[in-house]
């Protein structure tokens, strides 16, 4: 089942998309919950990362929709953002925040299909590597393969991502279990790599998104077999 969020001020604008997902269920045999919010800050209100796609105007009362898609980048990367908006000259912006699409009003069944087809697609090809962990206070969600690197600082886990960086409580054992299987490894007791993202190694350091970062002489020799191995798809 796919879990729709609708940040919309306007009642009648927020009720012909949700009667759009759901001639969209119909037509395309899918599954979906929807949830309508008035206002950005009501949507950010202890928000749980339990939502797949949200379709959000641009102009909001309070905080416009870009600022809201910008904190809520800061907690869910992976959430499929589509504009919906009547100021398509902002549009552009959206690729700030990394939105799928913009639909611009009033919009069209015919054009809402295409946009919710692409949304749909883009939720499923990142449906395989999502984790979730505890931020303070709340949850974040990110795709393994956008984590460059997790760094350790007394208790504090920092994620390195596409997206910027994503501080965490926990441990840095936990996350190697968490991630075991997406091809990282700890090469030093502060760092855990995505082998996918390691762009060089120069001596007894490591260069990841143009960060050098030293390898434990006792994990040297095991590491460069194991990045030789992911390397030839091993």
């Amino acid at each position: 089942m796919y879990k729709i969020a609708i940040v919309e001020n306007d009642a009648q604008d927020a009720e012909q998309i949700e009667l759009y997902v759901k001639r969209y269920e119909k037509e395309a045999g899918i599954s979906a919950k929807v949830s309508r919010f008035e206002d950005g800050e009501l949507f950010l209100l202890n928000y749980k990362t339990h939502f797949d796609i949200v379709f959000m105007d641009i102009k909001l009362v309070g905080l416009d929709g870009l600022e809201v898609a910008r904190k809520l980048r800061a907690i869910d990367q992976e959430i499929v953002i589509v504009f919906v908006t009547n100021m398509a000259q902002y549009a552009i912006k959206g690729y700030e925040v990394d939105a799928c699409d913009f639909a611009v009003k009033p919009v069209t069944y015919a054009d809402f299909y295409i946009k919710m087809r692409k949304a749909v697609r883009r939720v499923r090809r990142g449906q395989d590597d999502i984790i979730t962990f505890k931020m303070m206070g709340s949850v974040a969600k990110i795709s393994a393969s956008n984590i460059y690197y997790v760094e350790v600082i007394k208790h504090d886990l920092i994620y390195h991502t596409v997206g910027g960086e994503i501080k965490s409580h926990g441990t840095m054992r936990d996350v190697e279990e968490k991630l075991k299987k997406y091809s990282f490894y700890r090469v030093h007791h502060s760092y855990l790599v995505n082998l996918a993202h390691v762009y060089a190694v120069q001596g007894d350091f490591i260069v990841v998104n143009g960060t050098e970062i030293k390898i434990s002489r006792s994990k040297k020799l095991d590491f460069m077999e194991k990045f030789a191995k992911f390397a030839e798809g091993r």
